[in-house]
């Protein structure tokens, strides 16, 4: 049983893909093995395990995921800096305009994800 109601779990969803896809887009305009581009491809690569691991709490998937001890650290690790980047910038955003509704969605999205992630490395040790 999940600790996070459906809605709350459909919310982050939408969140994480929304960054996924922007990383997405921003990962072509970044130079081949920059620092940028490495620490992008990780937060792509945490925002998918992340996804299926929601899918999997939604009962939408039975799909095993794989996921190694550090792939696990690795997308935790992505997910604690893409916090602290959120963070950073929420002050810049007066409240109820669309840019910190976004990003507050985002950081309750990444808490989410960064449980979720946590459980898979408690049930893989």
């Amino acid at each position: 049983m999940s600790v996070f109601s459906e809605m709350e779990l459909r919310e982050a969803a939408r969140a994480i893909a929304s960054t996924r896809m922007k990383s997405e887009k921003a990962i072509l305009k970044l130079k081949d093995g920059s620092a940028q581009q490495r620490l992008t491809a990780r937060g792509i690569a945490a925002y998918s395990l992340a996804l299926l691991l929601i899918a999997r709490e939604l009962g939408e998937t039975q799909e095993s995921i794989a996921s190694s001890h550090e792939e696990l650290e690795q997308a935790l690790e992505a997910f604690a800096f893409a916090t602290i980047r959120v963070e950073s910038i929420l002050p810049k955003f007066a409240v109820g305009t669309p840019q910190h509704t976004l990003a507050v969605r985002r950081l309750r999205a990444f808490a989410i994800a960064q449980v979720l992630i946590n459980q898979e490395y408690a049930a893989n040790s």
